[in-house]
C-alpha cells in the first residue's frame, strides 16, 4: 500500500509530466529537419512553373545589374519580372498552406502571365532595354517559352522521341532563329548595320538549312549511308 500512494502522489505525476519524451511537441517545430523538409515540399509545388520563376529571377537581376534611373523601358523590363515571380510564389505558398488552391487558379494565373510575358518579352526584346543577345534577352524569351509551355502544357515527347540527329537540328535552327530577331533591331535603328546584316543572313541560311535538313533528315540519311556503302564495296 505505502508503495501505491508513493507511486500516486503528486510528485510522482510531476516527473511524468515532465519528462523530454513528451515536452519535445514545441521544440519539434523548430527542429532543423523538419523545416528543411517544409521547404522541400514547398518548393515541389513549382514543378510545373519552376523554370519560369527562373527566368523571372534572372531577367530581373539583369534589370538590376544595368539599372539607371530615368530609364521606362528598363522599368517596365523589372516590372515583368516583379509581377511574374511574386505570382509564381503566391500560388506556390497558397497551395502549401492550402492544398487544393492550385488546381483552381493555376489556369487562370498561368494564361494571364502568358500574354503578360508575350507583350513584356516584344517590348523588352524588339524596343528596349535588352534588345541584343543578353543576359536580360535570354531570359525574356525563356520566360515566354515555359510560360506557354506551362499555360498551354505544350507537349514535348515528341521531340524528345526524336532521334540524336534530328534534335541537333531542331536545335540549330532555334538557334538559328534567336539571331535572327537578334539582327533586326540593330538594322531597323541603323546601327551596326554591317555585322547585323552579316548577321542577320548567315542565320536565315541557317535556319532554312535546318528546316530542309529536318524535314528530309530520313531522305538524306538514306542517300549518305547509300553513298557510303558504294564506296566501300569500291574499295574491296
Amino acid at each position: 500500500m505505502g508503495q501505491d500512494d508513493e507511486g500516486d502522489s503528486p510528485e510522482h505525476e510531476t516527473a511524468v509530466v515532465s519528462t523530454p519524451a513528451d515536452s519535445g511537441d514545441g521544440d519539434s517545430r523548430t527542429n532543423p529537419n523538419d523545416l528543411i523538409e517544409g521547404t522541400k515540399a514547398w518548393a515541389r509545388v513549382a514543378k510545373s512553373f519552376l523554370y519560369v520563376e527562373v527566368s523571372s529571377l534572372v531577367l530581373m537581376f539583369s534589370c538590376i545589374g544595368v539599372w539607371t534611373g530615368g530609364y521606362s523601358e528598363l522599368a517596365y523590363a523589372l516590372s515583368v519580372s516583379v509581377i511574374s515571380v511574386a505570382a509564381c510564389i503566391g500560388i506556390q505558398t497558397a497551395e502549401y498552406f492550402k492544398p487544393g488552391m492550385l488546381e483552381k487558379v493555376e489556369k487562370p494565373v498561368s494564361l494571364a502571365l502568358l500574354l503578360w510575358w508575350t507583350i513584356g518579352t516584344g517590348i523588352i526584346t524588339f524596343r528596349a532595354p535588352f534588345y541584343t543577345v543578353t543576359n536580360g534577352y535570354i531570359a525574356a524569351w525563356a520566360g515566354l517559352y515555359f510560360t506557354a509551355h506551362w499555360a498551354l502544357h505544350i507537349d514535348t515527347s515528341r521531340f524528345e522521341e526524336l532521334d540524336s540527329g534530328r534534335k541537333t537540328v531542331a536545335l540549330l535552327g532555334t538557334a538559328g532563329i534567336v539571331v535572327v530577331l537578334a539582327c533586326i533591331w540593330p538594322i531597323h535603328i541603323g546601327q551596326f548595320l554591317g555585322a547585323a546584316a552579316w548577321g542577320l543572313a548567315g542565320s536565315l541560311v541557317s535556319t532554312l538549312l535546318c528546316i530542309g535538313l529536318f524535314l528530309k533528315f530520313d531522305d538524306i540519311n538514306g542517300q549518305i549511308m547509300k553513298v557510303t556503302g558504294e564506296k566501300e564495296i569500291e574499295r574491296r
